[in-house]
């Protein structure tokens, strides 16, 4: 029905602005109609924006600069910063097929999403068995609250509580309907088969985890208590689909089971503050990323450790097997060490990765995120795991060689070359922060090192000896990856 979402996602994203249906310049209220009857379109009010940049000119300041600053708010807009790692590429922050949300919704390109929302809040009303009025009513009943979410930056000046509410309807009718299609696998779903959402699935499921593309967590849990139990699988069973893009699940049971066990350590938590915040959660890998060693909340690697990388190259040189982690989340890497006849020789654990234009664009947005989260002091838990995952590859990854050398070792399967996987990787790092999982295992990276010079095996800038030419107990022959392909099938 769907097809390979991921297959052609790249040709996707450029043609979606030439396919969408734009709806005569307006979108359409929902307000005062019960479910059934044709909804008359009006005109939002169209906010002044500013002016384009020229080509190849210095970037459009950010808004949100001069006004207030939102303490409360859990919707940032992406950091300034990271505006320019993908060139070219605006879909990495804008949607290119569907808004969720405030920041986003007056891009004309858009507006052709509007009647398939409206289709979906029908068809949600249809579905839960609930009234327009009930549904409209739990709307109004959580606005206030979802509106706080977003940063101060302007967007929302002109809006008033019924035109917010009203767009929460939308979006979050739209959004859970849509999840639950994905998931089905009917030709004839009622969202899927309308031609503006078959169009742009792939580009769908990019835009609705993009950080400027969400809406609050309770928009999302106000409308499933309205739904017949149970409703929660279908967001789990939504994200065990997203997460198979990164390659960081094994095949479909595994996946479950994951999710399973992650969703099981959610139980005592806070809830997340979107879609988007609960898809990085599950890949946080909650056991592996708490630590006692290191309290002092964000961390940033010393200069004179920064300067001591160990590349893949060389980490195969000092005896050091790149393996994939066996819970294949990016919180889990680990550094260990093994004495051996032979001699010293360690293991460097990571989340295997498959990288194209769809998980180049989550990675950015997950990063994001991170760095937009409130840190506390003496918080034992990394909250930087994807950060941290970016930024150690990006230290084993200096040359394409050593792009290879992932590649051999079935930890990077990239769409892109050599160099351009090279370049996505170093260009993001330097503006990420890490946790104290990344620190330890440089740490232990480094001691490994010094003690392998220690023990006759070579100086402590390269760490070889003449052991590292004959092969590492520690390898085996079933290390790499067991999917070769760079684009993996969601269904």
């Amino acid at each position: 029905m769907t097809g390979n979402l991921v297959d052609g996602v790249e040709n996707e994203s450029q043609q979606d602005a030439q396919v969408a249906e734009h709806a005569a310049g307006g979108t359409a209220s929902i307000r005062h109609h019960e479910v059934g009857e044709a909804p008359p379109l009006r005109r939002y009010r169209r906010h002044p924006r500013p002016m384009p940049r020229s080509f190849g000119g210095p970037p459009t300041p950010p808004p949100h600069i001069s006004f207030q600053y939102n303490s409360a708010a859990t919707i940032e807009r992406i950091p300034y910063n990271l505006h320019l790692i993908v060139p070219g590429n605006r879909s990495v922050i804008a949607p290119t097929a569907v808004a969720i949300g405030p920041y986003h919704r007056a891009l004309p390109q858009l507006s052709g999403m509007q009647e398939a929302k409206v289709a979906a809040v029908a068809e949600f009303c249809r579905a839960a068995g609930q009234p327009f009025a009930a549904v409209r009513g739990k709307m109004l009943s959580v606005a206030g609250a979802a509106r706080g979410s977003y940063a101060a930056d302007g967007t929302l000046v002109h809006m008033n509580d019924g035109e917010f509410a009203e767009m929460m309807l939308l979006d979050g009718c739209f959004l859970l309907q849509f999840m639950a299609s994905v998931c089905r696998h009917r030709d004839d779903d009622p969202l899927i088969s309308r031609g503006e959402v078959r169009r742009s699935i792939n580009a769908i499921v990019r835009d609705v985890m993009l950080l400027e593309n969400q809406i609050p967590w309770l928009v999302l849990s106000s409308l499933m208590q309205l739904m017949p139990p149970p409703a929660e699988p279908v967001v789990d069973s939504f994200l065990v689909l997203m997460a198979s893009a990164f390659h960081i699940v094994g095949d479909t049971n595994d996946a479950s089971s994951q999710t399973r066990l992650l969703a099981t350590g959610e139980l005592d938590q806070s809830a997340p503050p979107h879609l988007l915040g609960l898809f990085h959660r599950r890949h946080m890998d909650m056991g592996a990323v708490r630590t006692q060693q290191h309290q002092s909340g964000i961390l940033r690697v010393p200069v004179q450790l920064a300067s001591l990388s160990s590349t893949a190259v060389e980490l195969a040189e000092m005896g050091v097997k790149l393996a994939p982690s066996k819970t294949k989340t990016f919180g889990d890497m680990a550094m260990s060490k093994r004495h051996w006849p032979l001699g010293l020789f360690g293991e460097l654990s990571l989340a295997p990765l498959v990288l194209n234009r769809l998980t180049e664009c989550w990675l950015l947005n997950m990063a994001a995120y991170e760095s937009c989260q409130p840190q506390q002091q003496g918080d034992a838990t990394d909250s930087f795991p994807v950060s941290s995952y970016v930024t150690l590859v990006s230290l084993l990854v200096n040359r394409p060689e050593d792009v290879q050398e992932m590649r051999a070792k079935g930890l990077v399967v990239s769409v892109f070359d050599d160099g351009e996987t090279l370049a996505f990787f170093k260009a993001l790092a330097p503006h990420l922060s890490v946790g104290c999982r990344y620190y330890e295992v440089f740490q232990f990276l480094q001691e490994y090192r010094q003690e392998r010079w220690l023990s006759g095996c070579g100086s402590p800038s390269t760490g070889s000896c003449t052991t590292t030419s004959r092969p590492s107990p520690l390898s085996s022959p079933s290390s790499a990856c067991s999917r070769d392909s760079s684009r993996p099938s969601f269904l």
